[in-house]
């Protein structure tokens, strides 16, 4: 059957059109390979901000510094490559969910008053329900790239939806973090 793929234990998979799932790939290419760079640009204060989560123990937090960002900029050349696209997705979602569980432990808490980490030194963000959703926007769009690619061809306006795609969501993605950034602030002006 056209637009699927044979999936594990009889079920079905569905298979995602290629121009969507390549467009996907270089969005996650782009954000993660920013934050990785960005952490990696002061690993002291990726390691501050890891050691603020209370999770690792202490003698971790160092290597994890180091070990985070070099995971997600590999993530990221690997979505770039076809042959490692869907390895790299994997790993990518299994790095959201740790981060996403590692903010949703500490919402829960009550520690609110902390930095993500996620940009590094550009973007500090308290930990907040929006960082929650961003995730899981960001888990689903990792969990697409993981499905297998429909086997249309790609035609040459297929390019121009993926860069095209791919940068306005970088763009979304990029100003919904300046938003929860500045939330704090708002609140802060709203209650004077």
């Amino acid at each position: 059957m056209e637009g699927q793929a044979a999936g594990f234990a009889g079920f079905k998979m569905m298979a995602l059109d290629p121009a969507i799932r390549d467009l996907c790939a270089f969005a996650l290419a782009l954000i993660f390979g920013a934050s990785g760079a960005m952490k990696m640009r002061n690993l002291e204060m990726f390691e501050s901000s890891l050691a603020n989560y209370r999770l690792a123990p202490t003698r971790m937090e160092k290597p994890l510094a180091y070990v985070f960002p070099i995971l997600e900029c590999a993530g990221a050349m690997g979505l770039l490559i076809s042959s490692t696209r869907t390895g790299a997705a994997s790993m990518l979602l299994a790095l959201l969910a740790t981060f996403t569980g590692a903010i949703a432990i500490n919402l829960i808490r009550g520690r609110r008053n902390i930095d993500c980490g996620c940009f590094g030194p550009l973007l500090r963000q308290e930990l907040s329900g929006w960082l929650l959703l961003r995730n899981f926007f960001l888990m689903f769009v990792a969990a697409a790239v993981t499905l297998p690619k429909g086997s249309r061809a790609l035609e040459s306006l297929d390019l121009a939806t993926i860069i095209l795609g791919a940068t306005t969501m970088v763009i979304l993605y990029a100003s919904a973090n300046v938003a929860i950034a500045n939330l704090p602030k708002m609140y802060a002006l709203e209650a004077m």
